[in-house]
């Protein structure tokens, strides 16, 4: 009996410290930036933020007009944040294919504010923003802030909660690290 249970504690220890060793040392992701890319992404999402931080804020009494006029200009800023990232480019193949797929969530995010405002000029009150999905499911925005977390604390302003992007209607607040 003694010896099941210390090769059950045996066990038990192993996979705490195999645990605790892919947490902490077990590398970095295929997918990560190196420093000087991620620096340039972290500028260029900060950039944005602090373009969108002064426009006007809506409030629940908004119309459906000044909600789509703040989309425009949003969408503008957003769009614009999304070509500065498209001169970004890593050496290696594995984080430069993850970049682009990130900017086409990103792309198909403001794609999907747009539509919105469109419907909020025809259907007023009646139009719904509909967050495209990553295979039929997930928020994209999810995806999208999975592969900011795989970069570490260096990108956090691009995650879509800094930036506000899947807010459509209502105030919007910008949390800098700054």
């Amino acid at each position: 009996m003694n010896l099941k249970r210390l090769a059950l504690a045996l066990f038990v220890v192993a996979w705490i410290v195999a645990i605790t060793y892919s947490v902490t040392a077990g590398g970095t992701s295929p997918e990560r930036l190196d420093d000087a890319n991620a620096r340039a992404v972290e500028s260029n999402c900060r950039a944005a933020q602090r373009a969108l931080a002064p426009l006007p804020q809506l409030d629940e009494r908004s119309t459906p007009a000044e909600t789509a006029t703040r989309l425009d200009r949003e969408n503008q800023i957003l769009g614009h944040m999304v070509q500065r990232q498209r001169a970004v480019h890593p050496d290696k193949e594995t984080p430069a294919t993850a970049l682009r797929a990130w900017l086409g969530d990103w792309q198909r995010l403001i794609v999907a504010r747009d539509h919105y405002a469109g419907d909020l000029r025809t259907k007023g009150r009646d139009a719904r923003f509909i967050e495209p999905a990553y295979k039929g499911i997930e928020p994209i925005a999810d995806k999208m802030n999975d592969w900011i977390v795989e970069q570490g604390t260096r990108t956090n302003t691009c995650n879509t909660d800094a930036l506000q992007a899947e807010v459509v209607n209502g105030p919007r607040k910008y949390v800098t690290a700054e």
